[in-house]
């Protein structure tokens, strides 16, 4: 495999040429986009890494180029944290994916394997560009991360590749599966989705390939499977890290045959579908200490597909904040539902481990408990977030959206009037805050407080 690096600091690039090599692929380097372009239209090339900010042409006008004279060709963008966004436009102008500085070479390698590998299984003609997502279902992608997910969803849609989502629970494995359907060819076919872990392993068996009558105690009447009822369409199977040793190795058989056997009967049956699969574990750790198999990992990794937990997406925890208040508000009559500041800084502070699902969760139990108004307060919070005391950074880290900074710069006031009157000094109240004193006293000019003796604001 040969890889075209672009980047004006020759430095990175002879670092990252060495690193590749290393990994057994072989590198070329230009130093600027005019050099690429003249690179790329004398030799073959099978990937192209480039720097997004350089002197002359940037990595996104040379993106631009690459797609007129290749538009197959894959294209990896390596950008500053500060450049997501930058990033996120390039891949819908048609790059494959992009990194940020510093990055492992761990990431590196899975994001080329991974651009080979769409590549070799794409069904599209030259003419097609990264389209934005067509459908997006009810997902909420307004942070960069999120947006450049579902970009990649979208692209691997276009393919017939077997998918391997991850992320930790409740991130939105099994909509970003559906949504993958949606987009693809088989979209006029079923999406029929299973969670592994949610049957004991002799009705698992009978529930994804089927059972004849008699094959076993209760089965009164022979029956389809989810692999039968999927046919022609996609197959989703969550929690796949929770299979056993034994049933990892029947699913791995039906892969590669692509033929599934009713339990009690001997004759096949051909099945066409996609396969998408979830875990929340990390499967090469399962693979190490012998729990699972590494020929059926590879099965399902054709590509993978990572979602960044709730934390990591403030707008997207405002939106879907927002959508949650709204559906149970309506649910339990309560009309529009809305927070007080004080209860919006708790619900915004908070890191959320159990991510979308633990939100709709809590607003649900919210909605419950809000007055006949429909307004929550503190007092109508889920416990769990009344035991973790959000800090000034975790509220902070939110108040980008304009229509929720106003109450978040309220919230922040009050946090800030709360810390003083039960702190002896300065000090104690910006580490019960979670910031540095410079930063306090700056807020508190900021607000007009003032600190007394008697540790009261006024």
């Amino acid at each position: 495999m040969r890889i075209l690096l672009v980047d004006d600091q020759r430095s990175l690039r002879r670092s990252l040429s060495l690193m590749l090599q290393g990994a057994g692929f072989e590198t070329e380097e230009a130093e600027s986009g005019e050099e690429a372009l003249r690179h790329l239209a004398e030799h073959s090339c099978d990937l192209v890494i480039t720097d997004l900010r350089m002197e002359g042409m940037s990595g996104i006008d040379l993106l631009r180029k690459i797609k007129k004279i290749a538009p197959v060709m894959p294209v990896i963008l390596i950008t500053a944290y500060g450049s997501i966004d930058s990033a996120v436009d390039a891949m819908r102008l048609g790059a494959f994916d992009y990194l940020t500085k510093p990055f492992r070479e761990q990431d590196m390698l899975e994001k080329i394997h991974a651009s080979q590998a769409v590549r070799a299984a794409a069904r599209v003609t030259a003419s097609e560009t990264a389209e934005p997502p067509r459908k997006a279902n009810d997902i909420v992608a307004e942070t960069p991360q999120m947006r450049a997910t579902l970009i990649k969803a979208e692209r691997i849609a276009r393919t017939d590749i077997s998918v391997l989502v991850t992320g930790e629970t409740g991130t939105g494995k099994t909509r970003v599966a559906r949504f993958i359907h949606d987009n693809s060819a088989r979209s006029h076919a079923p999406f029929v989705s299973i969670n592994c872990a949610s049957l004991p392993e002799n009705l698992l068996e009978s529930e994804l390939f089927g059972h004849m009558k008699g094959s076993f105690t209760g089965a009164t009447e022979s029956r389809a499977g989810l692999f039968e009822e999927a046919d022609g369409g996609s197959l989703f199977l969550d929690e796949v890290d929770t299979l056993s040793l034994t049933m990892q190795a029947k699913l791995l058989s039906v892969l590669q045959e692509k033929i599934i056997r009713r339990v009690g009967s001997n004759k096949g049956k051909k099945v066409d579908i996609r396969v998408m699969s979830a875990s929340n574990q990390d499967l090469g750790h399962l693979i190490d200490k012998g729990h699972f198999r590494s020929d059926l990992y590879f099965r399902l990794n054709g590509i993978r597909l990572h979602l960044p937990p709730l934390r990591e997406r403030g707008h997207d925890l405002q939106r879907l904040l927002q959508n949650f208040l709204a559906t149970y508000g309506k649910k339990y009559g309560r009309g529009t539902l809305r927070l007080t500041p004080r209860a919006e800084t708790y619900v915004l502070g908070y890191a959320y481990p159990g991510n979308v699902r633990q939100l709709e969760s809590f607003v649900e139990q919210m909605a419950v408990f809000a007055d006949d108004a429909g307004r929550i307060d503190v007092e109508a919070l889920p416990e769990d977030l009344l035991q973790h005391p959000p800090s000034i950074q975790s509220v902070e880290s939110h108040a980008s959206a304009p229509e929720m900074t106003g109450n978040i710069a309220e919230s922040e006031r009050r946090m800030i009037e709360a810390a003083l009157l039960r702190s002896v000094n300065i000090g104690e109240a910006a580490r019960t805050l979670g910031i540095g004193r410079t930063t306090l006293w700056r807020k508190m000019r900021e607000y007009g407080l003032q600190f007394d003796t008697g540790a009261r604001p006024r």
